[in-house]
């Protein structure tokens, strides 16, 4: 652990400490210590401090050190290092916070999917209900058009066989009639001969009376 405290801190010599929270530079870093309190351990950076910044002669003056934690670090680049004062997380830490939102935004943008694919098939479910609702309607109306079939074909069963016993009455009157028909010819005949005997009888009876030849017929 020590050495690898001391590769680190041997990355930030001979370079500016940049504050991104001042926005200013804090000096130029000549020597740097390790200081371990705890389990905690923090740099001591010696720093040179800079003068007339921006006016054209800038120079180096006095020295000072300052005590920095490693979380204080955001980023550590060939010339500059950048603090955040523990106010600004490290450069490492903001790009896997930056790949985490970007792995939350895929997975909003994931879930806004499956939400659009839901309602889609909550609205193709409420679709495919009332055509169910629809279809289980025409098949009641078809079970009640059978159940009306099925009465109707018993009754005309019923009817068929009432009308097969109305053929055979009907042959059986027909018959009737051909019998009716005969009796009447018969009692037709039988009562045209009967009254000719009578009527005969009565002529033969007038003409013996008066004294006359008898007929033969009328």
């Amino acid at each position: 652990m020590p050495e690898d405290n001391n590769a680190r801190a041997n990355q930030l010599i001979n370079k500016f400490v940049i504050s991104l929270t001042e926005g200013k530079i804090l000096g130029f870093v000549t020597d740097i210590n390790v200081e371990v309190e705890g389990d905690q351990f923090y740099f001591i950076l010696k720093m040179k401090e800079i003068e007339n910044l921006g006016k054209g002669q800038s120079m180096f003056s006095s020295e000072k050190k300052m005590k920095i934690k490693p979380d204080d670090i955001v980023n550590v680049g060939p010339d500059v290092i950048i603090l955040g004062n523990g106010k600004v997380p490290p450069l490492r830490e903001i790009e896997r916070l930056h790949q985490i939102a970007e792995e939350y935004n895929t997975l909003v943008r994931e879930l806004e999917a499956k939400d659009k694919l839901i309602e889609k098939m909550k609205e193709e479910n409420y679709s495919l209900t009332k055509q169910l609702e629809d279809v289980q309607r025409e098949l009641r109306k078809l079970q009640v058009m059978k159940e009306d079939f099925e009465h109707l074909k018993e009754q005309l069963v019923r009817q068929e066989g009432q009308l097969e016993m109305a053929k055979e009455y009907i042959k059986l009157l027909e018959g009737l009639r051909h019998d009716i028909d005969q009796i009447k010819e018969n009692v037709e005949t039988l009562v045209q001969s009967r009254l000719e005997e009578v009527v005969r009888g009565i002529i033969d009876e007038e003409l013996n009376a008066r004294g006359l030849k008898k007929t033969s017929f009328i």
